[in-house]
């Protein structure tokens, strides 16, 4: 027989407690290396050596008796050490923020921006950046957190206005941010304003001191965070700023553009790049569809971007991996269509070969992906799930309206027969999107996203190039229902409604819009209290100018049926 066996007893070692900080945090060994230990090193991730607490009824060996560190000194009102090292010669705040240092008002205001907010942002994509960049970032740099509460405060101030709008037969056009507010909603306003300025404040002053050496990582959290802000107001004015300085960090950074291609790969590299794209693709299309970004149409850091190579799917890959590759392929292409656009704002030379070169590939890829993702759309009709069967759908749509950018004209009557042969296709994105914005869409059921930079922009696209006055208006009845109550959406559909109808006039007998007699919106401003909006369009051959101004109260169906009494 052999012997019992007798249980091990492992040696037990007395746990270090001289560790930095974030090793103490992570539950790991630190080596306590100084300046920066080895797994901060790799981590990529601040360094700080805080020296210990004694514990209670022990003296701290200066005679206070306190019982406080020399540490606490140096920490400011929200509880964070300022600055560290990171092993990467930049300032960063250590991650010392908790919510339990949130006021009572402050913890509300967090909880709305998680719940409502992030979630109303996420309904389009891009769930790691929102819920899981953004919100960790917001319990570790100052900047963050004052970004998400004053956009949390502002959220419950417009909340009671955001309802009223979204009410059937709701008469307000737009929504105007200082509309009927009780004594309440003031106090959530002027919270919100009091965040927004301190986040402002502090990220200028981060970016003095540190200048060149911000990583772009912080500056596409804080400027998609500031636009949110904006966007959610409907300060157009104030966004074209943002993005343009935005584009300009961004520009005299390290990064390229798409950005994340240089990113480090173990700083949350995924939500990041889904911030890159979504930062991208608002700057992009909102200047190349909407006459209220003028200034981003003007910035040339996109000129040096080559069409992406390797954006297609393979049949190996995840849903997820799929659904990246595409956002990629679309960012890109994206790119490519405002960099030729910007050639003929500017009258530059083009490099023909170039031009040819890109447009082959561009082609090439657009088939690619109209083929995958028909197969997928067919596939998933039998399927049980209806979220991921109107996510194909969507990207199908995508897919088809860049079929049509990619066959770009460089003579505009070219592009008006290119637009008119393509009819089949543009009947069958609306088609695509009636369906995927049917019964039980997550769009338009709940209140829809702020931010909508996939059907939106294809959509219109359509609306303005298309010269089969049924389908246009199909698709303009799609804008409305993605439209929500946000401020520019609203603007943007009922000015587009009167553009359409005001081309409409002009329809001769072979039933389309004469090319001499199409309109381009070129410029629109606001009166002071936002209520009324003034739009100038313009004769795209004839360059005749005319204005026409909508009121918020306006009944935009009794303007269309008397079009010809407008004063233009």
């Amino acid at each position: 027989m052999t012997a019992p066996s007798v249980p091990r007893i492992r040696a037990r070692k007395p746990k270090v407690r001289s560790g930095c900080a974030t090793c103490k945090s992570r539950r790991i060994k630190c080596d306590e290396d100084r300046p920066i230990c080895a797994h901060c090193k790799k981590s990529r991730l601040p360094c700080k050596y805080v020296a210990l607490e004694p514990r209670h009824g022990q003296g701290s060996g200066d005679g206070s008796g306190d019982g406080s560190s020399s540490s606490s000194s140096s920490k400011n009102q929200y509880g964070a050490v300022p600055t560290s090292y990171d092993g990467n010669s930049e300032r960063q705040l250590s991650p010392r923020l908790h919510l339990q240092e949130f006021e009572g008002h402050e913890v509300y205001y967090f909880d709305l921006f998680r719940n409502i907010v992030v979630s109303n942002l996420c309904q389009n994509g891009y769930e790691n950046f929102w819920y899981r960049t953004v919100l960790r970032e917001s319990l570790r740099d100052e900047c963050v957190r004052d970004c998400v509460l004053g956009a949390g405060a502002l959220c419950r101030a417009m909340m009671d206005q955001v309802h009223r709008l979204m009410r059937p037969g709701a008469k307000s056009l737009w929504m105007v941010p200082a509309d009927s507010l009780n004594a309440m909603n003031t106090r959530y306003h002027q919270d919100a304003l009091l965040f927004h300025t301190k986040a402002v404040s502090k990220f200028r002053r981060r970016m003095q001191l540190e200048g060149s050496s911000i990583t772009p990582r912080t500056i596409l959290i804080m400027s998609l965070l500031l636009i949110v802000f904006e966007a959610m107001q409907g300060n157009t004015e104030t966004i074209d700023r943002l993005m343009q300085s935005t584009i300009s960090a961004l520009d005299s950074s390290t990064s390229s553009m798409v950005f994340g291609t240089r990113l480090p790969p173990n700083l949350d590299d995924e939500g990041i790049r889904e911030a890159d794209y979504l930062f991208t693709r608002l700057s992009g299309f909102n200047s190349l569809l909407s006459p209220f970004y003028p200034g981003v149409l003007k910035n040339k850091a996109y000129q040096r971007t080559w069409l992406c190579q390797d954006a297609t799917p393979s049949p190996g890959q995840s849903t997820q991996e799929i659904r990246h590759s595409f956002e990629r392929y679309t960012t890109y292409f994206m790119l490519w269509c405002f960099r030729t656009a910007q050639t003929k704002l500017f009258n530059s030379e083009m490099d023909f070969a170039r031009f040819d070169e890109e447009q082959a590939l561009a082609l090439a890829h657009s088939r690619i992906w109209c083929e995958f993702l028909q197969a997928k759309v067919d596939e998933e009709t039998k399927g049980p799930d209806p979220d991921q069967d109107r996510a194909w759908k969507i990207m199908l749509v995508e897919a088809k309206l860049f079929s049509i950018f990619a066959q770009y004209r460089h003579d505009p009557v070219e592009s008006e027969v290119l637009w008119d042969s393509q009819l089949p296709v543009c009947r069958e994105a609306v088609a695509l999107v009636e369906s995927a914005l049917g019964e039980g869409s997550p769009l338009v059921e709940s209140l829809p996203p702020l931010f909508e930079d996939k059907l939106q922009p294809m959509l219109r696209s359509l609306t303005n190039k298309c010269r089969h006055y049924g389908t246009r208006t199909r698709a303009l009845a799609l804008c409305q229902k993605l439209s929500g109550p946000w401020f520019e959406n609203k603007a943007m559909v009922a000015g587009m409604r009167i553009l359409v109808e005001l081309e409409e006039r002009h329809r001769d007998a072979s039933g389309f819009i004469p090319y001499r007699s199409r309109l381009k919106w070129s410029t629109s401003s606001w009166n002071g209290d936002r209520t009324e909006l003034r739009m100038v369009l313009v004769g795209v051959i004839t360059g005749e100018r005319r204005e026409v101004t909508i009121r918020k109260d306006e009944d935009i169906a009794a303007m269309v049926a008397n079009i010809s009494k407008l004063s233009i």
